[in-house]
Order: C-alpha cells, then structure tokens, then sequence
C-alpha cells in the first residue's frame, strides 16, 4: 500500500475518522463518581474521645503516638504563630502608654489657636504690623 493510498482524502474520509474517533470519546451514560469519604471518619469518635481526655487532663501528651502528638502540637504551633503578630501589637501599646504616663518629658509648647493666627494675618494684611 502506497502512503497516498494510506492517507485520508481532504473532503469525505477526513470526515469519516472524524466521526469514528470521536464517537468513541462520548459516553453512552452518564456515571457520576461518589463522593469520597472524609479522612479519619471510621476513627472520629475514638480521636475525638481522646482529644478531650487530652484537654481535660486524664491524658498526657506524651502518652499519644508520635501521629496524635504531631497533631496535637502542629495545631497549637499554628494557634501560636496566628496570635504573635497581635501579641506584639499589645506589647508595643503597652510600653507606648507607659512611656506616654510616666516619661517625664519637658512641657510643650502650645501654639497660638487657629483663630489666633487668622487675626494675626488680617492684621498684617491690612498694613497693621503686630
């Protein structure tokens, strides 16, 4: 068999491989795939148990599995990290106020009012000199 032989035409077989490759790509029924289960779900409760004896006490970090610990000390380390940027913010208005109330400072000066300084310059302005 020759390549031109081999080759499809540019007017009807063309279309005919069209037809054939593509009707194989759709499907003939729709087949939704189920949603997955949820990590940990046939564990929830056990792990759930076991937290809140953590919290309470009746167990000790140390007690866990090294995966349950990781867990455990992954979330606080994350808990801790969100709150820094406020904890510094606090700090920094603490020792902001105390400098504010307890630093002796030397007495400021207070400027004449704006009113003041709009009698001032109509005086200047209309040739009076103050």
């Amino acid at each position: 068999m020759s390549a031109e032989k081999s080759r499809p035409t540019a007017n009807g077989a063309a279309q005919e491989l069209t037809n054939a490759t593509t009707a194989s790509l759709k499907p003939e029924h729709s087949n939704p795939a189920k949603p997955a289960a949820l990590i940990g779900a046939t564990v929830e409760k056990a792990l759930d148990a076991t937290l809140w004896r953590l919290k309470s006490g009746e167990l000790r970090l140390e007690q866990l599995t090294p995966a349950l610990a990781a867990f455990y000390t992954i979330g606080h380390s994350d808990g801790m990290a969100q709150m820094l940027y406020r904890l510094q913010q606090v700090e920094a208005d603490r020792d902001r106020y105390y400098r504010a109330a307890f630093n002796p400072r030397t007495p400021i000066t207070i400027a004449p009012s704006y009113a003041e300084r709009e009698i001032i310059r109509a005086e200047i302005y209309s040739g009076g000199a103050r």
